[in-house]
């Protein structure tokens, strides 16, 4: 059985999935507008991955990959989609 602990946890990063799909809106919205692609359905991908975590981790499981993937994936396309949105050369 899940301890508190276990259960804090799994609200968190439940918390952290809706602020990606926040991003995702905004990615959306920036794209639908100004009619530049943002990628912005790629982070469904790591609100799944965080989601998943989240609910692994409420049932005990050790799932830390999961967790480092969705992270990492999420820091990646929002530095992406910030370059997208500042014009930022390469």
């Amino acid at each position: 059985m899940a301890d508190i602990g276990n259960i804090l946890g799994a609200y968190s990063l439940i918390l952290a999935s809706v602020i990606i799909l926040f991003i995702f809106a905004i990615g959306r919205l920036y794209q639908l507008n100004f009619g530049k692609k943002t990628y912005y359905k790629l982070f469904l991908m790591p609100a799944a991955l965080f989601v998943l975590y989240g609910v692994m981790c409420a049932l005990g499981r050790d799932w830390h990959v999961v967790g480092f993937v969705g992270a990492v994936l999420s820091l990646v396309l929002t530095v992406i989609l910030y370059k997208i949105m500042m014009r930022v050369e390469k």
